[in-house]
């Protein structure tokens, strides 16, 4: 059974602590002097002026900014009491076994918590130079020159006309192709980082042939150094966009998505062919108003693997999500734990080193949903709720990227192994296949019909 808990011990002693020091000095906590440096090490890679978007959507505020931390005090120490920030949604448990995390200390919440609590003071500016060298560890950081966080890329594709969401769409889903600029790739080339750029918020999430998943507050792609994937010459870029907003009068939105590719250089040595499953998971109803309603799967490894990354991915009433690895000896380790799943800050939870999983191994896969009032976020409580393309519909999904563990020693450059370059051709043909694209050359937009809405 999945059970929550409001508060936790150590947060509690840590603001005591912090409490009956304030006490002692007779004194609150002042941005300048205390605030700010935290806001810096745990906040600005996002709240920052003019601060990047990550997976679609930008902090609404600075907190480098006095006027504006003061203003949103408040909603600052809620967000840090609920655990709403710094999004993450991995259990502390995990610190340290994945890129980017976002914990934040308890004597630095607890800080924070006491500066609201003491009226927000400023304090003095020029206590703001003895922090002016700290660096933020959370992800991000200032968006490159090119526009783009992967830096300059080797190739950029887009739709070939922008793509209207017109006024009556709440939720669509079109598969359109982003065509290759001609003479722009030519021959096989090793994708080394990739990068969807959402045209907006109203991108709720973006499923690619070649640049992985695009949700919100994901940002690019990138392999570990001999990591990659390889783009066949003449290749068949899709994106399945997932369009969701509030219909009426006005609502209307024109979306550019655009992805970007940095390919490795000649003389670099692809030791592990990447591939992708999603393990999806369906045949199952939530009940109506079920608070808690669970659901398992399992996947048996097949051969040795080096997990490189984990994607829980579920809507609105998406709770918790669980993967637990169960070795062949009979012994069980869980790989990942959120309890506290969010659907607008759906990670891509990519291990520091890739992790090796034996063959003979079970992933057992579990996931939580709330159905329930209480949810805020449910479209519908009396509804019985299926798995569904929708985003009032539910999945339940838990992609892994992995890699085979025998080094595959493959020289860029140099003539490709016929299995690899067979297989990437062929995975081409089989999009084109089952491909059933949107039509960007009609004009009267017939396909804003029954189906799209």
């Amino acid at each position: 059974m999945l059970v929550r808990h409001a508060t936790r011990p150590v947060l509690f002693l840590a603001l005591t602590a912090c409490s009956t020091l304030l006490t002692a000095q007779d004194s609150a906590p002042t941005f300048y002097g205390d605030a700010l440096p935290v806001f810096q090490d745990n906040c600005a890679a996002c709240h920052q002026p003019e601060g990047p978007k990550v997976g679609g959507i930008t902090a609404p505020m600075s907190l480098l900014d006095y006027e504006q931390a003061k203003i949103w005090a408040p909603l600052i120490k809620n967000a840090l009491v609920t655990g709403y920030m710094p999004p993450w949604g991995a259990h502390e448990r995990h610190r340290g076994e994945f890129k980017g995390e976002r914990y934040i200390d308890d004597k630095d919440k607890a800080l924070l918590i006491a500066w609201v609590d003491g009226g927000a003071l400023e304090g003095n500016p020029d206590a703001a130079a003895d922090a002016a060298g700290i660096v933020s560890n959370s992800v991000g950081t200032q968006m490159p020159e090119s526009g783009w966080w992967i830096g300059e890329p080797d190739l950029v594709v887009g739709f070939e006309r922008p793509v209207r969401v017109a006024d009556e769409v709440e939720d669509w889903q079109p598969t359109i192709a982003m065509p290759v600029p001609e003479g722009a790739h030519t021959k096989p080339r090793w994708i080394s980082m990739a990068e969807l750029a959402p045209g907006g918020a109203w991108v709720h999430h973006i499923v690619s042939s070649h640049m992985g998943v695009g949700v919100p507050g994901r940002g690019p792609f990138t392999y570990p150094e001999g990591w990659g994937v390889l783009m066949p010459e003449d290749p068949f870029i899709t994106v399945n966009m997932h369009y969701h907003k509030d219909p009426g009068a006005g609502t209307g939105v024109v979306d550019n998505t655009q992805a970007g590719f940095v390919f490795y250089e000649d003389g670099d040595v692809i030791d592990h062919v990447v591939e992708t499953n999603l393990l999806p998971h369906s045949g199952w109803t939530i009940p109506p108003g079920d608070p808690n309603y669970e659901v398992n799967n399992t996947h048996e490894i097949t051969e040795d693997i080096f997990l490189l990354s984990m994607g829980p991915h579920m809507h609105y009433r998406g709770k918790a999500m669980r993967y637990e690895l169960e070795y062949p000896d009979g012994e069980r380790e869980t790989l990942l734990w959120v309890p506290d799943y969010d659907f607008n800050w759906q990670f891509l939870y990519e291990y520091e080193e890739p992790k090796f999983i034996p063959a003979g191994s079970t992933l057992h896969m579990s996931w939580w949903f709330d159905n329930s009032e209480r949810n805020r976020f449910n479209p519908d409580p009396q509804a019985a709720v299926e798995y569904g393309p929708a985003t009032t519909d539910e999945m339940a999904n838990a992609r892994i990227y992995y890699a085979p563990t025998t080094k595959r020693g493959i020289v860029v450059g140099r003539d490709l192994p016929a299995d690899v370059l067979e297989s990437a051709r062929a995975a081409e043909q089989e999009r084109r296949e089952r491909a059933d694209l949107l039509d960007l050359s009609e004009d009267d937009f017939s396909w804003l019909g029954e189906e799209a809405q």
